[in-house]
C-alpha cells in the first residue's frame, strides 16, 4: 500500500447513499474505497477482514446499530477512523458515540463537501499517526542495531569501574544481556603482530579479518558458556563469560587460540583473569587478564595463560642498570661492535632473569634505554639523517603484544644503526679520544685513578689530553671524576649501602674525606642524604 493512501469501507442500510459516496472523487485525494456493507454486523466482519483505516457508516442500521459496530471495531481495530451519519434526532446518541471513540459525525442530509471535509480531517491525523510511526520504528530500528555497541560500551564500564548489581541491572536488562548476573571470568585476546601483518592490506581486508577473528571467539565461548565479547581497542577482544561448566576458562582460551590458527592466517595471544561472583568484581578479572596478557612478552604468542599461574612478585630487582652509562658512551663514540655486544649482554640478562619480573617493568627498562638512546642520536646526529631511522623505529614501538625477543631486536637495530651514523656525523677524532677516556674512567670510579693514567691510555701527553677533555666535556678530569664518583655514591646511598662502603666502592679511602667532598658538592653529609631516603635505618657509628 501506498503510504500517501488510505483505505475506506462505507457501510449504510441506504442503496443509494452508498452508490452515491462510492462514486466520489477519492483517489484525486489519495482515498481508495476498499469495501462497503449494508448492515452493522456485514459492516463489523468487513472492518475485521479488511482493516481499513477510514469508515463511514450510519448510525441507525439493521442487525447491529451504528453504535454497537462503533463499540465492537474499535475494540480490536483502535487506529481506524470512524465517521458517523445521523439525523437530527440522533444528535446525542452521535455525540455518545463520539464520546466512545467516534472519529467525528455528519448531520442529514449532508453535502459532498461535507463529507469531505470529514474524511480529509481524518486522513490528515491518520498520516500524522503513520509518520509518528515510522519514526518510532525507526528509532527502534536504530536501537536495535546499536545495541552490539552499547552493550559494548556498557561492558568497557562494567570492567573498568565497581558496579553493584543493583546498580547494573536496569541497563543489564534494557540491553538485553544474555549471561547470568553472578559468575564471571574475563579474558582478553590480542591478535599476534597484527600491526606489522595488516601494513600492507587495505582497511577493508582488515575489517574483515578482525570481524572473522571476533566471529570465531564468539562461536568458541559459546560452545561452552554464555558470553559477550566484542572488540577493544590495540586489536584486542575481550570476553566477559560465565561459569565454564567441564571446561575450565583457560582451556576455552586456548581453543579459541586453536580456532582461530586453523580458519585463518592469524594467531592470538589470551590472557585469562581470575573467576569473580559479583559484577562489581569485574574490574578485579579484567586486570588480571590484563597482567596475565603482558606475560606474552616472554613468549612467541598464540598461547593462552591463567593469572593464577602468572609468577607473581613484589619489588622489582633492578635489571641492566650498569649497561645504561656504557652503552650511551659507545653510542656517543660511534661504536658499532661494542654496542652491539652491550646490548647483547643486556639481552642475555634479561633472558636469565625475567621469569622473575613483571613485564611492564621490562618495557619501561627497554623505553627507558631507547628515549636515552634517541636523545643521544639527536644531539650528534643531523636531524635529516637520524629522523628517518627513529621515525621507523617509532612506528613499530607503538605496537601492543611485541615479545621481548623482538623488543630486543627493535633496540639492536635502533641503536647500532644510529651508532654508524653517529660515526659517519661530525664526531672529530679528538671527540672520539675524549669519548673512550671517559669510558676508561667509568669503569675505574673505585680506584685511585690519575689523570696520567688517563692520559696514557689514550696515548696522549697529560697537558694535551687534560686541555682536550675541558674543551669537549666542559670540565676538567678530575672535576669530571669527582661529579662521577658523587653520582655513583648518591645510587649506592639511596639502594641503602653503609657509608664506609660507599666511599670504599667510589675510591675514597678515608671516610672522613670522602665525607668531606660529598657534603663540599652536595650540601648533605652522606649519613645525612641516606637518612633522607632511609629515615627509619639507623648508620653504623663512626669509628
Amino acid at each position: 500500500m501506498d503510504d500517501h493512501s488510505v483505505t475506506l469501507c462505507i457501510i449504510d442500510d441506504i442503496k443509494s447513499v452508498v452508490e452515491g459516496l462510492t462514486c466520489m472523487n477519492w483517489a484525486e485525494h489519495g482515498i481508495r474505497v476498499a469495501g462497503t456493507a449494508s448492515n452493522g454486523e456485514d459492516g463489523l466482519d468487513l472492518i475485521a477482514r479488511l482493516r481499513p483505516d477510514l469508515v463511514i457508516t450510519d448510525i441507525r442500521m439493521p442487525r447491529m446499530d451504528g453504535l454497537a459496530m462503533l463499540r465492537a471495531a474499535l475494540e480490536h481495530h483502535r487506529d481506524c477512523k470512524i465517521i458517523l451519519v445521523s439525523g437530527y434526532a440522533d444528535f446525542e446518541y452521535a455525540q455518545q458515540a463520539v464520546q466512545l471513540g467516534a472519529f467525528d459525525f455528519v448531520v442529514k442530509p449532508f453535502t459532498e463537501e461535507e463529507i469531505m471535509k470529514a474524511v480529509l480531517r481524518a486522513k490528515a491525523e491518520i498520516m500524522e499517526q503513520r509518520s509518528r510511526l515510522d519514526t518510532l520504528r525507526e528509532m527502534e530500528n536504530k536501537l536495535r542495531e546499536s545495541l552490539p555497541v552499547l552493550r559494548q560500551e556498557y561492558f568497557a564500564l562494567l570492567v573498568s569501574h565497581r558496579t553493584s548489581w543493583e546498580q547494573a541491572k536496569p541497563r543489564w536488562e534494557f540491553l538485553g544481556i544474555d549471561l547470568n548476573p553472578k559468575g564471571f571470568v574475563v579474558m582478553l585476546l590480542e591478535i599476534d603482530h597484527f600491526q606489522e601483518r595488516a601494513a600492507e592490506l587495505s582497511i577493508r581486508e582488515v575489517e574483515l579479518i578482525r570481524f572473522s577473528l571476533l566471529n570465531i571467539t564468539q562461536e568458541t565461548i559459546a560452545g561452552h558458556t554464555r558470553c559477550v565479547v566484542f572488540r577493544a581497542k590495540h586489536n584486542r577482544y575481550l570476553a566477559v563469560m560465565n561459569d565454564c561448566g567441564p571446561a575450565s576458562a583457560v582451556e576455552i582460551a586456548e581453543r579459541c587460540c586453536k580456532n582461530i590458527e586453523r580458519y585463518t592466517k592469524f594467531t592470538v595471544s589470551a590472557g585469562v583473569g581470575g573467576r569473580v561472583e559479583e559484577t562489581s568484581e569485574l574490574p578485579d578479572s579484567y586486570r588480571q587478564a590484563h597482567r596475565a596478557l603482558a606475560h606474552h612478552l616472554f613468549t612467541g604468542g598464540n598461547a593462552a595463560i591463567m593469572y593464577d599461574d602468572v609468577h607473581q612478585n613484589g619489588s622489582q630487582e633492578p635489571l641492566a642498570l650498569e649497561y645504561k652509562d656504557e652503552l650511551l658512551l659507545a653510542l656517543r663514540s660511534g661504536n658499532v661492535s661494542r654496542t652491539g655486544s652491550i646490548l647483547s649482554a643486556i639481552s642475555e640478562s634479561l633472558q636469565n632473569l625475567s621469569s622473575g619480573h613483571n613485564p611492564d617493568y621490562l618495557l619501561v627498562l627497554y623505553e627507558e634505554l631507547a628515549a636515552s638512546a634517541i636523545r643521544t642520536f639527536y644531539e650528534l646526529v643531523p636531524y635529516g639523517e637520524i629522523q628517518p631511522l627513529i621515525q621507523r623505529f617509532r612506528a613499530v614501538q607503538g605496537t601492543a603484544g611485541l615479545p621481548l625477543a623482538t623488543l630486543q631486536r627493535m633496540l639492536l637495530d635502533l641503536c647500532t644503526e644510529g651508532a654508524a651514523l653517529v660515526r659517519r656525523s661530525s664526531l672529530s677524532e679528538g671527540q672520539k679520544v675524549i669519548y673512550e677516556a671517559v669510558e676508561y674512567i667509568k669503569g675505574r670510579l673505585s680506584e685511585d685513578i690519575t689523570v696520567g693514567e688517563c692520559a696514557a691510555h689514550v696515548h696522549l701527553s697529560t697537558s694535551y689530553f687534560s686541555s682536550l677533555f675541558k674543551k669537549v666535556n666542559g670540565v676538567t678530569v678530575t672535576q669530571y671524576i669527582t661529579a662521577e664518583r658523587i653520582h655513583r655514591a648518591k645510587l649506592l646511598l639511596v639502594e641503602g649501602a653503609q657509608v664506609q662502603e660507599v666511599a670504599s666502592a667510589v675510591g675514597y679511602e678515608e671516610r672522613r674525606y670522602f665525607s668531606e667532598m660529598f657534603k663540599k658538592i652536595t650540601g648533605q653529609t652522606p649519613s645525612e642524604f641516606r637518612a633522607g631516603y632511609h629515615p627509619d635505618r639507623q648508620e653504623e657509628p663512626y669509628r
